[in-house]
């Protein structure tokens, strides 16, 4: 056998390879063709890299350096590591390696409806927040009428009626006083406040009102003092207008009442009526200031210094005490004692 030489066989290539491959834009894909599964890799084919026939070597030659230095060594645009006077020079900062690219990881399924919740309330928490924000500045700007106090019209006090007085002397003081509630003890209690500013031996006359200042009428006090006379037989004869009077002596307080006759009243009539009505009254008592005592059986007639003036008159067992009544021409007179029946005719004649 002949000494050939062998022919050299050539390896044949080998086909390419199938591998899965993973990248970024890959799992993002693949992540949203999934609706949000993991990641799937994707098969590819590797061809083998062609052989290339290596190059010869190259002579590397070192070259004297620029700086003037006899030390070989590396001269480039960065400095050269080989200073002049043997220092080393400082070496170029080393590059730290790029990090792999991260895969981008997108939460599961079951974490996706939390996500959606979390966003819900975020987005609730923030209306509610420009809500309240807007409500408070429309608050602090929004200008505060101030109330309207309603001022009640004021309530006019009536003018008081005028007061008529039945003496013929100009010399009589007088004095007001208010009843709140027509009673014999509020009208005793007005005369008693009266008195305690008349001198002794002194007659004032006192006139009486009512809360509306109006002037009380003497039907309205008759019907307090003296009950058994009735109303609409003393409006019928006499004026709306009376006296009280208080007179003040070294014994104590003296009342006194003066009503007038109307002018078509029958004088007889009502000198009847007043006899029959007056002298039967159980409650005459009622009118003095102190304790009367007990009262006699009947009236008697007498006189009061004019033999023209006729009165009648009834005692008590308090010997100051005495009920007297009289005319004076139309004015009938009516007193707790003599001595006050005195001063109050020596006024009105």
């Amino acid at each position: 056998m002949d000494n050939q030489p062998e022919e050299k066989k050539e390896i044949p290539t080998p086909p390419p390879s199938k591998v899965n491959v993973r990248t970024m834009q890959s799992d993002i894909q693949s992540i949203q063709e999934s609706g949000g599964q993991n990641p799937q890799p994707y098969m590819t084919e590797i061809n083998q890299p062609k052989k290339e026939t290596p190059a010869p070597p190259q002579e590397i030659s070192f070259q004297p350096s620029e700086l003037g230095s006899d030390i070989p060594g590396y001269v480039g645009p960065e400095e050269p590591i080989f200073k002049p006077g043997g220092t080393v020079g400082p070496l170029p900062p080393q590059q730290k390696p790029n990090k792999p690219e991260e895969i981008v990881k997108l939460p599961k399924k079951g974490s996706k409806n939390l996500i959606i919740s979390l966003a819900v309330v975020i987005l609730v928490a923030v209306v509610l927040g420009i809500g309240y924000y807007f409500s408070k500045k429309q608050k602090s700007v929004s200008v505060t009428t101030p109330e309207q106090t309603t001022v009640p019209p004021a309530v006019s006090t009536p003018p008081k009626p005028e007061y008529f007085s039945l003496f013929e002397a100009l010399n009589v003081p007088q004095a007001e006083e208010t009843i709140t509630t027509l009673s014999m003890e509020n009208i005793n209690k007005a005369l008693t406040a009266a008195a305690s500013t008349i001198p002794t031996d002194t007659l004032k006359e006192i006139v009486l009102r009512n809360t509306d200042n109006s002037l009380i009428s003497s039907f309205k006090i008759t019907s307090v003092l003296f009950p058994e006379l009735g109303t609409e037989d003393i409006s019928g004869i006499f004026e709306e207008n009376f006296a009280a009077v208080v007179f003040v002596d070294k014994n104590g307080a003296w009342p006194a009442y003066v009503f007038q006759l109307k002018p078509d009243a029958n004088a007889e009539q009502a000198q009847t009526l007043i006899k029959n009505k007056l002298e039967s009254s159980a409650n005459l008592k009622n009118i003095f200031l102190q304790e009367s005592g007990r009262a006699a059986t009947s009236f008697k007639d007498g006189q009061a210094g004019d033999p023209s003036i006729k009165t009648r008159y009834l005692t008590f067992s308090n010997p100051l005490t005495a009920l007297n009544y009289g005319w004076v021409e139309n004015k009938l007179v009516i007193t707790t004692n003599y001595p006050s029946l005195l001063e109050v005719l020596k006024d009105l004649q």
